[in-house]
């Protein structure tokens, strides 16, 4: 965490007399996002810098999204950004299961799943089809002279 101030590009809702800190540096646009609206949930007001930057030069070392907050609130901030941070290091594996899933929702998953296979086969097979009956056409189209070899159109 730095306590150094910056120059945020764009701080509505904060006081002329508050400190602004940055509480965490990202990469990626979407991270920061997420976790401004974690602390915005939290009743904690906060606003994202240097967004455009980072997508015009994403490789500046230490990230350059900052996410600020007012100083007042940085202690309640690191600790949902802790949080935020333990999560996703170590994701829950209950929590990313079905197993709370009804028999109609899994057999929706299910027949889903298998029309997309199905569909997929049928494609495959059409393509096959006329591949091969584009290939026989030209057999006969060159056995009956119709077309010659330096000619051919297929």
């Amino acid at each position: 965490m730095s306590n150094e101030r910056e120059i945020p590009d764009h701080s509505g809702g904060f006081g002329e007399d508050c400190r602004i800190v940055v509480v965490k540096k990202f990469f990626f646009e979407s991270q920061a996002h997420l976790y401004a609206a974690r602390l915005k949930e939290a009743g904690i007001p906060n606003f994202i810098s240097n967004a455009n930057m980072m997508t015009a030069l994403p490789l500046i070392e230490g990230g350059g999204i900052g996410l600020h907050v007012r100083e007042a609130d940085l202690p309640d901030a690191a600790r949902i950004i802790a949080r935020l941070d333990y999560q996703a290091q170590n994701p829950d594996p209950a929590g990313e299961s079905f197993h709370d899933a009804g028999h109609d929702e899994i057999a929706f998953q299910k027949a889903l799943s298998e029309g997309n296979q199905t569909h997929a086969r049928r494609i495959a097979f059409w393509l096959v089809a006329a591949i091969i009956l584009l290939l026989i056409l030209r057999a006969f189209l060159r056995a009956a002279g119709l077309v010659e070899n330096r000619l051919d159109a297929f």
